[in-house]
């Protein structure tokens, strides 16, 4: 079996992507900031209470604990190869660095994540199985989260119909195209790596797909999804504690739907923005369930 190289980022490219990502920052900042007002900014600034930020600080630790011990559980899973923490967690820090840096939708960080599980003894085929499984775990998880509150703030209207009615609609047509194609009478055929690009690729979401399915039957694989939830909690705690360090306030279920509906920006592919654009996008969504706009885009 033919180990795959490592991906390789030399200085210049660093370089390139810090500083872009810097100006993009600054340029997001600058056009809500306008929006929201400068001088409400500034005030908002001047009255913070940095304490909060503690939390925020210990939530992001647990994000990533969280997503380390959702790999090192989902490599483990099925008789996979047992590693220890401490790889996971550099597995974690490299990953969200490359995506924070050379963000294109994540592509960045999923690369080096597939590359480490190659290293890991997986052919191609099952790494990149295991790949997409272990993201469409951590996204189920998020889906959840993002149904449940899209229900109760559509119920009481803490938010607008446009926010929530996509995942009404959506999420559970997602989950029953899932579960159409994982069925047993069905998935050996659909999941069977043959024909073209399009079909392949198919074939490799339906594995990932079955694989998750088998995962949720299975209380070793139910470990993955509560390492996923803590990840999900760390990050959500983390914004409410900063919103709060600004004065926000904001309940659970509107926060879920603002910070699940903003993350969805994240799947658009804009190299170099990196979270640039869920920080934006979550700016205006926590604005739409009434948090200041000053507080918002402070917040986030």
């Amino acid at each position: 079996m033919t180990e795959p190289p490592p991906p390789v980022l030399d200085r210049r490219r660093i370089t390139l992507g810090v500083v872009v990502a810097l100006v993009v920052g600054v340029l997001l900042v600058a056009s809500i900031g306008r929006l929201a007002g400068f001088g409400e900014v500034t005030a908002t600034l001047g009255g913070a209470h940095w304490q909060w930020l503690s939390i925020c600080a210990a939530g992001q630790v647990v994000v990533f604990i969280g997503w380390a011990g959702t790999f090192r559980r989902a490599v483990a899973f099925e008789e996979g190869p047992e590693i220890k923490s401490g790889v996971a967690l550099r597995v974690a820090l490299a990953s969200f660095g490359l995506t924070q840096l050379l963000a294109a939708g994540g592509v960045a960080g999923l690369a080096f994540t597939y590359w480490a599980i190659r290293r890991l003894g997986f052919d191609t085929r099952t790494a990149a199985v295991r790949l997409i499984a272990l993201n469409a775990a951590v996204y189920l998880v998020f889906g959840l989260v993002a149904g449940v509150g899209a229900a109760v703030t559509s119920a009481n209207g803490a938010a607008p119909l446009g926010m929530t009615v996509p995942w009404l609609v959506g999420l559970p047509l997602v989950l029953m195209s899932a579960r159409w194609f994982t069925a047993e009478n069905r998935v050996e055929a659909w999941s069977e790596p043959a024909g073209g690009r399009l079909r392949l690729a198919l074939a490799t979401g339906v594995s990932a797909a079955w694989w998750v399915r088998r995962a949720i039957a299975d209380p070793q694989g139910r470990v993955v999804l509560a390492w996923a939830a803590l990840y999900w909690i760390g990050d959500v705690a983390s914004l409410w504690a900063s919103l709060r360090a600004f004065g926000g306030s904001i309940g659970l279920f509107p926060l879920a739907t603002a910070y699940t509906t903003g993350y969805l920006a994240q799947a658009i592919p804009i190299p170099f923005v990196a979270t640039g654009g869920v920080d934006a996008a979550t700016t205006f969504t926590l604005a739409a369930v009434g948090v200041p706009m000053e507080v918002a885009l402070l917040g986030v």
